[in-house]
């Protein structure tokens, strides 16, 4: 697997957890942070198919 979609992975679920279970985050960094998982997964997947 691709380091760029673990880390998408990574982010995308530390950020739920974050949200749901430790602290409550503002909307606007949340909307940020599963942004940047979701180019992060897109970079991940065309990396992947040039490979």
């Amino acid at each position: 697997m691709n380091i760029f979609i673990i880390l998408a992975f990574l982010l995308g679920g530390g950020t739920i957890l974050t949200d749901h279970k430790i602290h409550e985050l503002p909307h606007w960094l949340a909307v940020v942070l599963y942004t940047a998982a979701v180019v992060l997964f897109v970079i991940g997947m065309i990396v992947s198919r040039k490979a």
